[in-house]
């Protein structure tokens, strides 16, 4: 699959499943560019499923904006030149962060480790939830996590078909927790809005 190959297309944006909820501040400045611009690079979505691949952010800032139709690019997310990785973190832990995550209880079957503390909970979705709290909690107590795609500890493993249930069931993970990649061009070119 090429560029060649994917077709813009305009749907309603209330009838795309989001799987990942959005940043606020990230959404009131990709609203600010929407207005100003009148314009917006598609969102990425299954054909099949209407999930949203790429785009949350978009989508949300759009809804607001009360945009009936938006530009979509829908391709076959089953495929395999579409993949789900996860971004991995790299915390610094100092004495305090170590006490904190020392002092935490986990129990549960999906388990990452952060250090040499594990930490674990019963879904996948509730697993990413805990990661998002304890990522704010430790930047508190001054450990920062930083995300890159290769480096440090791994979250829980994602994939499309967790993913599908998560959205499926009307939940959110936080945001930018999956990491989609693709063998293919996606145009990242702005387009004017209805």
């Amino acid at each position: 699959m090429d560029a060649a190959n994917i077709t813009l297309d305009y749907m309603d944006p209330s009838d795309l499943l989001p799987h990942e909820d959005v940043l606020r501040r990230k959404m009131n400045n990709t609203l600010i560019a929407v207005k100003e611009t009148r314009s917006v690079i598609p969102i990425l979505i299954d054909e099949k499923s209407l999930l949203v691949i790429d785009g949350h952010h978009r989508r949300e800032a759009m809804m607001q904006l009360g945009f009936k139709r938006i530009p979509v690019y829908a391709v076959d997310y089953q495929d395999s030149s579409i993949t789900v990785d996860v971004w991995y973190r790299k915390v610094e832990l100092n004495p305090v962060s170590r006490l904190f995550l020392n002092s935490l209880k986990s129990e549960g079957k999906i388990c990452f480790s952060i250090s040499e503390f594990k930490i674990c909970s019963e879904s996948v979705y509730s697993a990413y939830w805990k990661l998002q709290w304890l990522e704010q909690k430790l930047k508190l107590f001054g450990s920062a996590m930083e995300r890159n795609p290769s480096e440090g500890f791994s979250p829980p493993h994602l994939d499309k078909d967790v993913i599908l249930d998560i959205a499926k069931k009307g939940l959110r993970l936080p945001p930018k927790t999956s990491r989609h990649t693709y063998d293919f061009i996606i145009p990242k070119e702005r387009v004017k809005l209805q």
